[in-house]
Protein backbone atom coordinates (compact mmCIF):
# COMPACT_ATOMS: atom_id res chain seq x y z
CA UNK A 1 0.00 0.00 0.00
CA UNK A 2 1.15 3.56 -0.26
CA UNK A 3 0.17 7.20 0.50
CA UNK A 4 -2.63 8.96 -0.66
CA UNK A 5 -0.74 11.46 -2.10
CA UNK A 6 1.89 8.88 -3.91
CA UNK A 7 -1.24 7.49 -5.69
CA UNK A 8 -1.32 10.28 -8.39
CA UNK A 9 2.45 11.48 -7.80
CA UNK A 10 1.72 15.09 -6.24
CA UNK A 11 4.50 16.77 -4.16
CA UNK A 12 4.28 18.67 -0.88
CA UNK A 13 3.98 22.12 -0.45
CA UNK A 14 2.82 24.34 2.92
CA UNK A 15 -0.21 26.62 2.44
CA UNK A 16 -1.71 29.09 4.48
CA UNK A 17 -5.46 29.24 5.87
CA UNK A 18 -7.75 32.03 5.14
CA UNK A 19 -10.01 33.62 6.94
CA UNK A 20 -12.71 35.84 5.47
CA UNK A 21 -16.69 36.58 5.81
CA UNK A 22 -19.47 33.82 5.82
CA UNK A 23 -21.82 33.78 8.62
CA UNK A 24 -21.65 35.03 11.84
CA UNK A 25 -23.68 32.75 13.62
CA UNK A 26 -22.05 31.05 16.06
CA UNK A 27 -22.42 27.25 17.12
CA UNK A 28 -22.68 26.30 21.21
CA UNK A 29 -19.89 26.70 23.33
CA UNK A 30 -20.19 22.77 24.28
CA UNK A 31 -20.47 20.86 20.96
CA UNK A 32 -23.27 17.81 20.54
CA UNK A 33 -21.87 14.41 20.47
CA UNK A 34 -20.79 14.01 16.95
CA UNK A 35 -18.87 10.81 15.57
CA UNK A 36 -16.70 10.66 13.47
CA UNK A 37 -16.14 11.05 9.63
CA UNK A 38 -13.38 8.72 8.26
CA UNK A 39 -11.07 9.48 5.57
CA UNK A 40 -11.33 7.78 2.56
CA UNK A 41 -9.54 4.87 1.75
CA UNK A 42 -7.23 3.80 -0.64
CA UNK A 43 -9.86 2.07 -2.78
CA UNK A 44 -12.27 5.06 -2.37
CA UNK A 45 -9.69 7.57 -2.98
CA UNK A 46 -8.68 6.12 -6.49
CA UNK A 47 -12.83 5.65 -7.26
CA UNK A 48 -13.17 9.40 -6.64
CA UNK A 49 -10.29 10.41 -8.23
CA UNK A 50 -9.44 8.50 -11.09
CA UNK A 51 -10.77 10.63 -13.69
CA UNK A 52 -10.26 13.98 -11.82
CA UNK A 53 -8.35 17.12 -14.00
CA UNK A 54 -6.03 18.16 -11.02
CA UNK A 55 -5.70 17.92 -7.30
CA UNK A 56 -8.18 20.46 -6.47
CA UNK A 57 -11.03 18.93 -8.73
CA UNK A 58 -9.78 15.54 -6.93
CA UNK A 59 -10.60 17.34 -3.42
CA UNK A 60 -13.80 18.37 -4.40
CA UNK A 61 -14.79 14.80 -5.47
CA UNK A 62 -13.78 13.82 -1.75
CA UNK A 63 -15.51 16.55 0.04
CA UNK A 64 -18.68 16.09 -1.95
CA UNK A 65 -19.17 12.36 -0.84
CA UNK A 66 -17.71 13.58 3.10
CA UNK A 67 -20.06 16.25 3.01
CA UNK A 68 -22.46 13.03 2.30
CA UNK A 69 -21.80 11.40 5.23
CA UNK A 70 -24.52 11.65 8.92
CA UNK A 71 -23.56 14.83 11.08
CA UNK A 72 -21.15 15.67 8.32
CA UNK A 73 -23.11 19.60 8.47
CA UNK A 74 -22.22 20.06 12.08
CA UNK A 75 -18.97 20.40 11.39
CA UNK A 76 -18.30 21.45 7.83
CA UNK A 77 -20.65 23.45 5.27
CA UNK A 78 -19.99 24.49 1.73
CA UNK A 79 -21.30 27.41 0.37
CA UNK A 80 -19.47 28.25 -3.16
CA UNK A 81 -15.85 29.30 -2.89
CA UNK A 82 -16.28 28.91 1.12
CA UNK A 83 -15.54 26.34 2.95
CA UNK A 84 -16.75 26.60 6.66
CA UNK A 85 -15.91 24.65 9.70
CA UNK A 86 -17.99 24.92 12.61
CA UNK A 87 -16.26 26.16 16.05
CA UNK A 88 -18.03 25.78 19.32
CA UNK A 89 -19.18 29.51 20.85
CA UNK A 90 -17.63 31.15 18.09
CA UNK A 91 -18.05 32.26 14.25
CA UNK A 92 -17.25 29.55 11.79
CA UNK A 93 -13.15 29.40 10.54
CA UNK A 94 -13.39 30.21 6.91
CA UNK A 95 -11.24 29.17 4.23
CA UNK A 96 -11.56 30.29 0.64
CA UNK A 97 -10.83 29.24 -2.40
CA UNK A 98 -9.11 30.95 -4.81
CA UNK A 99 -10.23 30.77 -9.09
CA UNK A 100 -6.52 30.29 -10.22
CA UNK A 101 -4.53 27.15 -11.30
CA UNK A 102 -2.14 28.02 -8.70
CA UNK A 103 -5.03 28.25 -5.80
CA UNK A 104 -5.24 27.72 -2.95
CA UNK A 105 -7.96 25.24 -3.13
CA UNK A 106 -9.71 24.00 0.13
CA UNK A 107 -12.28 20.90 0.62
CA UNK A 108 -13.25 18.50 3.81
CA UNK A 109 -11.37 15.92 4.43
CA UNK A 110 -12.20 13.83 7.50
CA UNK A 111 -13.23 14.54 11.22
CA UNK A 112 -11.77 12.99 14.50
CA UNK A 113 -14.62 13.41 17.13
CA UNK A 114 -11.91 12.12 19.61
CA UNK A 115 -9.33 14.72 18.58
CA UNK A 116 -12.59 17.13 17.94
CA UNK A 117 -10.45 18.07 14.69
CA UNK A 118 -11.00 18.11 11.11
CA UNK A 119 -8.79 17.21 8.38
CA UNK A 120 -8.67 19.96 5.74
CA UNK A 121 -7.16 18.88 2.03
CA UNK A 122 -5.79 21.60 0.33
CA UNK A 123 -4.60 22.04 -3.33
CA UNK A 124 -1.93 24.60 -4.95
CA UNK A 125 -2.09 23.35 -8.87
CA UNK A 126 -0.05 20.41 -8.85
CA UNK A 127 0.86 20.06 -4.67
CA UNK A 128 -1.07 19.13 -1.86
CA UNK A 129 -1.28 19.57 1.78
CA UNK A 130 -2.97 18.44 4.67
CA UNK A 131 -4.63 20.56 7.60
CA UNK A 132 -5.52 19.94 10.76
CA UNK A 133 -8.29 22.71 12.20
CA UNK A 134 -8.80 21.88 16.28
CA UNK A 135 -12.49 22.92 16.77
CA UNK A 136 -12.19 23.53 20.59
CA UNK A 137 -9.23 26.67 20.49
CA UNK A 138 -9.10 27.61 16.38
CA UNK A 139 -5.66 26.73 15.89
CA UNK A 140 -4.51 25.31 12.39
CA UNK A 141 -1.39 22.66 11.88
CA UNK A 142 -0.01 22.29 8.76
CA UNK A 143 0.99 18.17 8.43
CA UNK A 144 3.58 16.46 6.32
CA UNK A 145 1.14 14.41 5.00
CA UNK A 146 -2.54 12.83 6.03
CA UNK A 147 -2.95 11.66 9.53
CA UNK A 148 -3.55 8.43 10.73
CA UNK A 149 -5.89 8.68 14.54
CA UNK A 150 -5.04 6.51 17.22
CA UNK A 151 -8.65 5.12 18.20
CA UNK A 152 -9.29 7.13 21.31
CA UNK A 153 -8.11 10.57 18.93
CA UNK A 154 -5.44 11.36 21.64
CA UNK A 155 -2.70 11.06 18.98
CA UNK A 156 -2.38 10.57 14.90
CA UNK A 157 0.83 9.86 13.12
CA UNK A 158 2.21 11.23 9.95
CA UNK A 159 4.79 9.01 7.30
CA UNK A 160 6.30 11.75 5.13
CA UNK A 161 8.51 9.89 2.14
CA UNK A 162 9.82 10.62 -1.29
CA UNK A 163 12.20 11.44 -3.32
CA UNK A 164 12.54 14.95 -3.14
CA UNK A 165 10.46 17.45 -0.82
CA UNK A 166 9.60 15.58 1.62
CA UNK A 167 10.61 15.55 5.23
CA UNK A 168 11.42 11.26 5.23
CA UNK A 169 10.35 10.51 8.60
CA UNK A 170 7.72 9.02 10.58
CA UNK A 171 6.05 11.00 13.14
CA UNK A 172 3.84 10.77 16.48
CA UNK A 173 1.65 13.86 16.96
CA UNK A 174 -0.47 14.37 20.78
CA UNK A 175 -3.26 15.93 21.19
CA UNK A 176 -3.44 18.64 23.42
CA UNK A 177 -5.40 21.26 25.09
CA UNK A 178 -4.27 23.62 22.47
CA UNK A 179 -4.08 21.22 19.53
CA UNK A 180 -1.67 19.15 18.39
CA UNK A 181 2.00 18.94 18.86
CA UNK A 182 4.64 17.04 17.67
CA UNK A 183 5.79 14.35 20.28
CA UNK A 184 8.45 12.12 18.64
CA UNK A 185 9.87 11.35 15.62
CA UNK A 186 11.33 8.29 13.73
CA UNK A 187 13.66 8.24 10.60
CA UNK A 188 14.91 5.19 9.33
CA UNK A 189 18.21 4.53 8.88
CA UNK A 190 18.16 3.36 5.22
CA UNK A 191 16.05 5.96 3.60
CA UNK A 192 12.07 4.69 2.16
CA UNK A 193 11.35 5.81 -0.94
CA UNK A 194 7.33 5.67 0.66
CA UNK A 195 5.35 4.96 3.02
CA UNK A 196 1.95 4.18 4.50
CA UNK A 197 1.08 4.30 8.47
CA UNK A 198 -1.28 2.41 10.27
CA UNK A 199 -2.29 2.17 13.92
CA UNK A 200 -2.16 -1.51 15.04
CA UNK A 201 -3.32 -1.13 18.56
CA UNK A 202 -2.88 2.55 20.51
CA UNK A 203 0.29 1.86 21.52
CA UNK A 204 2.09 0.39 18.02
CA UNK A 205 2.33 1.49 14.84
CA UNK A 206 2.15 -0.63 11.49
CA UNK A 207 4.33 1.00 8.66
CA UNK A 208 3.88 -0.14 4.80
CA UNK A 209 7.10 0.61 3.18
CA UNK A 210 9.33 0.95 0.05
CA UNK A 211 12.43 0.38 0.45
CA UNK A 212 14.90 0.12 -2.51
CA UNK A 213 12.04 -0.75 -4.79
CA UNK A 214 10.66 -3.55 -2.43
CA UNK A 215 7.51 -3.71 -0.32
CA UNK A 216 7.21 -4.76 3.29
CA UNK A 217 5.73 -4.01 6.54
CA UNK A 218 7.42 -3.33 9.47
CA UNK A 219 6.05 -2.99 13.31
CA UNK A 220 7.45 0.07 15.68
CA UNK A 221 6.23 0.52 19.00
CA UNK A 222 5.69 3.66 20.85
CA UNK A 223 8.19 3.43 23.11
CA UNK A 224 10.60 2.00 20.72
CA UNK A 225 14.26 3.46 21.87
CA UNK A 226 14.83 4.47 17.80
CA UNK A 227 12.06 7.61 18.28
CA UNK A 228 13.31 10.86 19.00
CA UNK A 229 11.37 12.41 21.46
CA UNK A 230 10.39 16.16 21.45
CA UNK A 231 8.20 16.83 23.75
CA UNK A 232 8.08 14.44 26.58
Amino acid sequence: MVSIRTLIFWGSALVASSSVGFATAQTPRESPNLASIDAPNTQQFIRLCTNTADPADCGKKVEAQQLKQSGADKVARRDGKFLAITIPGEPPFIFEDVDSEAGPNTSFYSYSAGADAVVVYRARGDKVEFLLLHRPTGSVTELPNEPKFNRDGRYFATADFCKDGCENRLTIWRMERRGALRERVFTPRNPWSDADVSWASNIRLLVEITEAGKSSAVSIDVSDARWTVLAP
